[in-house]
């Protein structure tokens, strides 16, 4: 009992070191570099996306305000505000500078414009559009199966690519270079490869192809706070069956923005093996803050209102499929289907995520004799973001997992510190009460991208 908290002690004194060396913040991933901006301009805490994030990727990675309809002041609005009293010579200098600054600028980048032109032409990004991921974990688990209670290999090092071909296409790719899963094979470490055309014959919908994540939940699998953990509804199995929420499919999908604060999405999956396909739909809607288009709300700068800081999102989804355990097997099909809704309620620094999932499984052992089994995910956190010098978020989260068999119950508390705006820690310890035992697992995990 001694040595269980002297290790716990030791890896909460971690933590809370690493929280104490705040230093100032920058960032290098590949979308910072294409658009000259940092990190926190798509994100709360790398990588959880922030209000601008989400319609920046829901725009297929197309920035939403064009550098071309950023608006300067007219010339003589500069020189009027250069008012005042003291050397009359000096005064008409500066007026001068205010005056002609905006014709000095345009003609300073007029040759950086003439340079970029055939790119720009041709749809080519500027910069390679590439950028790397790490992720090294530091796991403590008093009832290892394998008896080793510190483990220091859960390890993940991806690539990534993402942009846009000018305003017409968006792109993304996700690749595991390496996994301490070892056994994950050559298709699963290609978690995304896929291109989307907006806007297509100039209607309003963007069309999706290619290997990704379907539009399900309001959450994507690496959109989160935690280095390890995603929410329970959407990694949770049931029995064989390998299929989870956050899965990637090779797929096709059609979207679209309504009314800037409604989104619905809708596709078709063809899973390997299988002659019928399976089918999934998206729909959400977005009230108060900026909305799904990245204009933000006019305010009152003469009276407060709540929704001059509060931001709700409902989504619903469903998911409609059917599996074998390997994806070949013609006799020992498993039909099943998912059905959900999410919120995601933001206010000031506080953000609650709310979420559960329904679903059947006809066979998901994948047996002779088909046994059906019904299944219950529910899953709520809470976030606090502390803000500037700390640039640290706490949360909790609880999660009601009943997958036919058993339910299970976990509660997380975690801490995520970023030091740079690219570079992540985060404690983690996990409490779950299952049937078969209780486990008790603490994690220190960073996460960096470059």
């Amino acid at each position: 009992m001694q040595s269980r908290f002297t290790i716990r002690l030791v890896l909460l004194l971690i933590g809370a070191f690493t929280l104490m060396s705040a230093g100032k913040a920058h960032a290098i991933p590949a979308f910072s570099r294409q658009h000259k901006t940092e990190c926190s301009t798509c994100h709360t805490i790398y990588p959880e996306l922030n209000e601008y994030g989400e319609a920046f990727q829901k725009n297929s990675y197309v920035p939403l305000v064009k550098p071309s309809e950023a608006k300067a002041p007219a010339p003589s609005a500069a020189a009027a505000a250069i008012a005042g009293e003291g050397d009359p010579e000096l005064l008409d200098k500066l007026k001068a500078q205010a005056a002609t600054s905006k014709v000095e600028n345009d003609q300073a980048q007029e040759p950086n414009r003439k340079g970029n032109e055939g790119l720009w032409l041709a749809g080519i990004p500027e910069l390679l559009p590439v950028s790397f991921r790490a992720t090294q974990n530091i796991v403590y688990d008093e009832h290892a199966a394998d008896g080793d209670k510190f483990d220091f290999s859960t390890r993940t090092f991806a690539f990534q690519a993402g942009g846009a071909f000018r305003d017409k296409f968006g792109f993304f790719a996700s690749y595991l270079l390496t996994t301490h899963a070892d056994n994950t094979s050559d298709a699963n470490k290609l978690h995304e490869l896929f291109l989307q055309w907006r806007h297509i014959l100039d209607t309003p919908i963007n069309l999706k192809f290619g290997r990704f994540e379907p539009k399900l939940s309001l959450w994507k699998k690496n959109n989160k706070v935690t280095t390890a953990s995603s929410l329970a509804t959407l990694s949770y199995r049931v029995g064989s069956s390998p299929f989870t929420l956050e899965s990637s499919q090779d797929a096709l999908e059609a979207n679209t923005i309504l009314w800037k604060r409604l989104f619905i999405a809708g596709g078709i999956v063809d899973r390997k093996g299988q002659n019928s396909k399976e089918g999934y739909g998206h729909v959400s809607v977005k009230i108060g803050g900026s909305d799904f288009l990245g204009n933000e709300p006019a305010v009152d700068l003469d009276s407060d209102s709540v929704w001059d800081y509060l931001s709700v999102t409902f989504g619903a989804f469903g998911y409609f499929g059917r599996n074998t355990i390997n994806d070949t097997d013609t006799f020992t099909k498993n039909r099943f289907n998912r059905v959900g809704g999410d919120m995601d309620l933001q206010y000031k620094r506080l953000r609650v995520k709310l979420s559960g999932v329904k679903g059947r499984d006809d066979n998901p052992d994948f047996t002779t004799v088909p046994l059906e089994r019904d299944s219950v995910v529910l899953a709520s956190e809470a976030e606090y973001y502390l803000g500037s010098p700390i640039n640290a978020v706490g949360l909790f989260r609880y999660e009601y997992q009943d997958d036919g068999v058993g339910i299970v119950r976990r509660y997380i508390p975690a801490i995520a510190y970023t030091p740079l705006q690219n570079v992540k820690v985060t404690l983690e310890y996990r409490y779950e009460d299952a049937p078969a035992a209780i486990s008790r697992i603490t994690l220190l995990g960073v996460t960096y991208s470059f």
